[in-house]
C-alpha cells in the first residue's frame, strides 16, 4: 500500500473543484467489479489529460460500491489525495480526487 501524508496543495484543489468544474464519472448501476475497471479507466484518461481533479459519484446506496472505490483510491498510483464530498448535497455519494503530478 502507497503511504499517503496530507497534502496541503491537493486539498486546496479538491476544495477549488467542489465548486464545480472538474471531469466526472458517474458509477450508479454499476456492479463493483465493473466500476472498478470505470475508475482505472477514467484516473489513467483523466491522468494522460492532466487535470488536476476529478470527482467519481459512487452514490448512496448500500455503502458497497463506496468502500470499493476508496479502496482503490488509496493505493492507486495515480492517486495523490482524495475524500468524501463536504458538500450537504453529496456528502456519502461523491468523493474528489486529486491526481497525481506528471
Amino acid at each position: 500500500m502507497i503511504e499517503r501524508r496530507h497534502n496541503p496543495d491537493a486539498e486546496f484543489a479538491i476544495s477549488l473543484a467542489e465548486m464545480g468544474g472538474c471531469p466526472e464519472v458517474d458509477l450508479h448501476g454499476r456492479d463493483t467489479v465493473d466500476a472498478e475497471l470505470e475508475v482505472e479507466r477514467f484516473l489513467s484518461e483523466a491522468y494522460t489529460q492532466g487535470y488536476p481533479v476529478v470527482r467519481i459519484i459512487h452514490g448512496k446506496g448500500t455503502g458497497t460500491l463506496m468502500r470499493a472505490i476508496l479502496k482503490l483510491l488509496s493505493s492507486h498510483s495515480l492517486v495523490e489525495q482524495s475524500r468524501g464530498s463536504m458538500n450537504m448535497h453529496e456528502m456519502g455519494a461523491v468523493v474528489y480526487v486529486a491526481m497525481r503530478k506528471k
